[in-house]
């Protein structure tokens, strides 16, 4: 009879064990990754709609995260320094220049404070602040589904919980309609070359681009407004949109 028992505890705790460990394994392949994301902004005018689309990756390796905009050929990279402070890094891919930013700096009185929305394009406070309407699947299957209406707009979100990836996002915001959609993810990417090959750039340190006026480099991009803080994320803790949407 105890073995019965015995058994029949083993077999029962076999699926929740089975669904822990997958839980582990999604978790973790979420920390090295591409995720490509397609973004289209419609603007609603007395003369018509107007849409424009663009695309941009997003890539992870442990406690680097880098947003890529083909387009621009512009790679903003955020590290998360001590658990604590942000570093920001403006790679230039077409001209294999960087700008650094130095943990916590102030840079035209902003702040990097928050990595979680650098990491996975939305907030932790912004998301709390959603509430869940529907979740589907399980494991690494797990959808949610977030609605939020305040001042800024009306938001729509498709959560996967164990990539803490966005599937897609929703806002309108006035008469202007914004759409992310994720279009493909790949797990085995090689994030170590994608890194490496940028952090071969030559760099330079945001606080002494004043100090040299013989560089072609930096004298270009101070007269096209391109040394500026780097502001890649959807949607701050408040719900606003972030400058920057790289249509420079």
């Amino acid at each position: 009879m105890k073995k019965s028992l015995l058994l029949f505890c083993v077999l029962g705790l076999a699926p929740v064990l089975n669904s822990v460990h997958a839980n582990e394994v999604c978790d973790e392949n979420s920390k090295r990754l591409k995720a490509d994301y397609s973004i289209s902004i419609t603007k609603h005018t007395t003369m018509g709609d107007s849409t424009r689309t663009t695309n941009m990756s997003l890539w992870r390796m442990d406690n680097k995260v880098a947003h890529q905009y083909p387009e621009t050929k512009i790679t903003e990279e955020y590290t998360l320094v001590r658990n604590k402070f942000i570093k920001p890094v403006r790679y230039f891919d077409g001209h294999q220049r960087a700008i650094e930013y130095q943990p916590g700096e102030t840079i035209h009185g902003k702040k990097e404070t928050d990595f979680s929305y650098r990491y996975q394009l939305v907030s932790d406070t912004f998301l709390d602040s959603m509430t869940l309407v529907s979740s589907t699947g399980s494991g690494c299957e797990k959808t949610e589904t977030y609605e939020l209406k305040n001042s800024a707009g009306s938001f729509t979100l498709t959560w996967l919980v164990h990539q803490q990836l966005i599937a897609s996002f929703e806002v309108e915001s006035g008469k202007v309609h914004r759409n992310w959609t994720l279009t493909s993810t790949d797990y085995n990417a090689d994030v170590n070359s994608f890194f490496a090959k940028r952090a071969d750039y030559q760099a330079t340190d945001y606080a002494d681009i004043g100090d040299d006026h013989t560089d072609p480099f930096l004298t270009k991009m101070v007269t096209q407004g391109f040394i500026e803080a780097g502001a890649s994320g959807f949607y701050n803790d408040k719900g606003h949109a972030l400058e920057g949407e790289h249509s420079h």
